[in-house]
Parts: structure tokens; C-alpha cells; sequence
């Protein structure tokens, strides 16, 4: 037969089952540890890749509503400046307005102040002719009766009509 040289040591470890089974447990414990780390890597790239997504995208997001808030207050601070000029503008229009109505109603009360004066006049002028009417009939009337009554005479109706025909022509004269 033939001859089975058997290996019980080998410096100065004990080959026996043992040391088999330690062997076979430290390459399962290897095989195993590469492909768990490989899968442990796998899983951890995997989530550290979402993870960086995840900030990525909240960096985005981020920098996406700091950009519309900066966007929003430059319309704010637009918006009330342009309401700022309206009002500005509106106000430079009122008072433009009040001072072209202040300005018409000036005229207007200068304007009805003259026809005011010319009205005055004008009746100042009717009722001094209006008087002197009234004493020229007065007068008139007057000698009528004075020369009726006092001259009852030829001579005094002689100046009576000379005066009566001359009155009317006088009168006119001095008006």
C-alpha cells in the first residue's frame, strides 16, 4: 500500500480538523467580508449618492428661493417707489389744478367785478337822468301853473308860448 504521509504539524500548528475548519472559516469569513464590503460599499454609495442628490437638491432649492425672494423684494422696492412717483405726480397735478382754478376763479370775480362797476354806472347815469327829468316836468309843470294863474294877459301869454315852444329845444340842448 501505499504510503500516506501525514502532516500533523506544521510549524508547530497541530494540522488537524481544526486548523481545517479554521482555514475554511477565515476564507468564508474573507469571501464573505469582500462581498459584504463590496455590498456595504455598494449600499453606502448608493445612499451617499441620494443623500448628495438630496442636498443638491436643497441647495437648489435653496438658492431657487433666495432668488425669488430677492426677485420679490426688488418688486416691492419697485413697486413702491413707482407708487411713490404716482403719488408724487398726482400730488404736482392737484395742485397744478387748484392753481389754474384759483387762477379762473381770480379772473372771474375781476370780470364780475367790472361788469359790477359798469352796471353801477350805467344806473348811476339812469337815475341822474331819470332826476333831471323829473325836475325838468316838475319845473315845466310849475311855470305852467305860475304863468296860468299870475299872467292872465296878452303879454304874458305872448312869453308863456315863446317859452313853452323853447323849453323842449333847451332841455334837449343841455342833456
Amino acid at each position: 500500500m501505499q504510503k500516506v504521509i501525514k502532516m500533523t504539524e506544521f510549524m508547530g500548528i497541530a494540522l488537524d480538523e481544526k486548523f481545517w475548519v479554521l482555514i475554511a472559516f477565515i476564507l468564508f469569513i474573507l469571501l464573505v467580508a469582500k462581498k459584504a464590503t463590496k455590498a456595504a460599499n455598494t449600499s453606502l454609495d448608493a445612499r451617499s449618492n441620494s443623500i448628495k442628490e438630496k442636498i443638491n437638491n436643497s441647495e437648489n432649492t435653496l438658492a431657487e428661493a433666495q432668488k425669488l425672494l430677492k426677485d420679490s423684494q426688488e418688486a416691492v422696492t419697485n413697486h413702491k417707489n413707482e407708487s411713490e412717483n404716482m403719488i408724487q405726480k398726482q400730488k404736482e397735478i392737484a395742485l397744478k389744478n387748484a392753481t389754474t382754478h384759483l387762477e379762473n376763479i381770480k379772473n372771474e370775480i375781476e370780470r364780475k367785478n367790472i361788469a359790477a362797476e359798469s352796471e353801477i354806472q350805467y344806473m348811476h347815469f339812469e337815475a341822474v337822468n331819470i332826476i333831471k327829468n323829473k325836475i325838468i316836468d316838475i319845473t315845466i309843470k310849475s311855470v305852467e301853473d305860475i304863468a296860468i294863474t299870475e299872467f292872465q294877459n296878452d303879454k304874458s301869454n305872448k312869453i308863456f308860448d315863446y317859452f313853452i315852444e323853447n323849453i323842449p329845444s333847451g332841455l334837449s340842448n343841455s342833456k
